[in-house]
């Protein structure tokens, strides 16, 4: 009774560490997540994943090019996504898009587009609207002659005799591979500067926080192209109801609200739209030495990303969410997650100040930085409420993605099992799985409608350890069966298999770090195999076909 007692106090200890050692794909799983479908581009692939809690695949598409960053699972069931051409000019960064394109559920292209010359190149992101336009963030190459005129200081012009000037366009889509542009914004015709008093937009920079200083000092120095990119826009959003665009400018660490409601020509200058100021700023808010009203030390956001309104229908509604990466943060560098809700009335119109930093003074919620809080990431990153309340959070320089509860626990943890797109082995480290963005839907999504979300088999290798239920929606797909019996002999020390139709199978054992001992090849109807000398433990012991049907067996070594 007792040798029974010790040997299941044993079986649930190494189960227990096996659950510890496990890297990848789902390392928690907890009541209170919400049930549903993650999305998924990694940066260094060339592939999107939808997944289940489980962190079984339910669809995958393969793509020729990487994102270029963002990717989106579209309510209307279609994926839209930035990709990678080769780039055309002299845009040297890692954030160059120059695609987009729609793809359907089963990996077709619907449309493509290339916004790729010597002079021109999309880049970051992208934001489908309800009238199924697309805004989409855009570096044109801006001349010292021309920089010169806006008011450019010449000593910080690139040596290049050029800068990467930031402009918004929404394009329609034109049959499978066309476009019109029917509305656009550029920076060039928003900025201020002090420098020189013979050109139209000087002026005192602190007065006009509607307007970027042209000649603000570098503040983000981790972009190595911040010479000739001194904006960086790296998300953009959209606000139906109050027809206004969202932005990120990473390198002023700030999030700026744009008028959407102009039209072009009023965008280009100072009045007109809904709002009455044109193509200026509405709102502005992270850094207010950015407009000379406060000193840097008095800075809010550190190289943000993934900025976005909180959707309607959902807990904060209206409200703004930001990933605050932290990079430059002062003292030790770590990541938040931030609510914003900005001074504003019921139409929409922001207050602005005649003096001092425009408020808030601080974010209304913040997670990150307390005790069992970590989740650094210092490029990349966004952060999306959910249905149920909860935040999912996606930490994307490790490929980390998680989901807190109101409680500010964690219920569902997911670590991206790719290198690239290599497919990792269940408890190994991974590395070079970095991602944009992810967000979760729920089985409800409009997007799934008529959608086949049966899942298959996770991403990683191997058995995953980690108790699952089947989430909803989901049903166990039919597998291809190996006939084939696998049995652990403890006295003997050795591994049984039973192959009735002799098929040609090789044999392995997998620990739960990933580590593979070959054991052999065999065709026979029954063999028996000596367990090498490899520790005490969880092991897997792995059936393969030469067409890639596999079996696996858990099993546990005690000696």
């Amino acid at each position: 009774m007792i040798q029974k007692y010790l040997f299941s106090a044993l079986l649930a200890t190494l189960f227990t560490l096996s659950l510890h050692a496990q890297t990848l794909g789902v390392t928690q799983y907890e009541e209170g997540n919400l049930e549903g479908y993650t999305f998924f581009s990694p940066f260094s692939g060339t592939k999107a994943y939808l997944i289940d809690n489980c962190g079984r695949l339910v669809n995958k598409w393969d793509r020729s090019a990487p994102p270029g960053l963002a990717a989106y699972f579209l309510d209307n069931g279609l994926m839209l996504r930035t990709y990678k051409p080769n780039p055309a000019g002299p845009f040297t960064s890692a954030s160059n898009s120059g695609g987009l394109e729609l793809v359907d559920w089963d990996n077709n292209t619907v449309w493509s587009y290339e916004f790729n010359t010597s002079t021109w190149i999309s880049h970051h992101d992208a934001v489908y609207m309800p009238n199924g336009h697309i805004l989409v963030l855009t570096w044109d190459l801006v001349y010292t002659e021309e920089l010169i005129a806006l008011g450019r200081d010449p000593n910080e012009i690139a040596p290049q005799g050029f800068m990467w000037s930031e402009r918004i366009i929404e394009v329609e889509p034109v049959g499978a591979n066309d476009m019109n542009i029917v509305w656009q914004w550029e920076i060039k015709d928003h900025y201020i500067q002090d420098f020189d008093a013979s050109k139209l937009n000087y002026g005192v920079v602190s007065e006009h926080p509607e307007l970027f200083d042209i000649n603000l000092p570098e503040l983000n120095s981790s972009n190595s192209n911040s010479t000739r990119d001194w904006n960086h826009f790296n998300s953009i959003d959209y606000h139906p109801e109050l027809d206004q665009i969202l932005i990120s400018t990473r390198n002023s660490d700030e999030i700026w609200i744009l008028d959407h409601s102009t039209t072009t020509e009023a965008a280009a200058s100072h009045s007109g739209g809904r709002y009455g100021k044109g193509g200026d700023m509405l709102y502005r808010w992270g850094n207010a030495s950015a407009y000379g009203r406060a000193p840097v030390s008095e800075q809010k956001l550190f190289g943000q990303h993934g900025v976005n309104w909180i959707r309607e229908g959902l807990p904060d509604a209206g409200k703004i969410l930001i990933y605050n990466n932290g990079n430059g943060r002062p003292g030790p560098d770590f990541s938040t997650v931030e609510i914003l809700v900005p001074p504003q009335d019921s139409l929409g119109f922001y207050t602005i100040p005649e003096e001092g930093p425009i408020g808030p003074e601080l974010p209304e919620w913040v997670y990150g930085g307390q005790p069992g809080e970590t989740f650094y990431s210092a490029y990349l990153s966004n952060a999306q409420r959910l249905p149920n309340g909860n935040t999912l959070i996606n930490a994307g320089s490790p490929g980390m993605i998680f989901e807190i509860g109101p409680d500010r626990n964690v219920v569902w943890e997911y670590i991206i099992p790719l290198f690239g797109d290599t497919p990792a082995t269940q408890g190994q480290n991974v590395s070079n799985n970095g991602n944009f963005r992810a967000y979760k839907f729920g089985a409800d999504y409009p997007g799934f409608e008529g959608k086949n979300l049966t899942a298959g088999p996770t991403i990683e290798l191997g058995e995953n350890p980690l108790g699952c239920p089947l989430t909803v929606g989901a049903v166990e797909p039919e597998r291809e069966q190996l006939e084939v019996g696998i049995a652990y002999l403890p006295i003997s020390r050795s591994i049984q298999v039973i192959n009735p139709n002799r098929l040609s199978l090789s044999l392995s054992l997998v620990g739960v770090t990933g580590r593979r001992y070959r054991l052999s090849q065999t065709d026979s109807e029954e063999t028996f195999m000596a367990i090498p000398d490899i520790g005490r433990g969880i092991y897997f012991v792995q059936a393969m076909t030469g067409e890639g049907t596999m079996m696996s067996e858990k099993i546990w070594v005690l000696e």
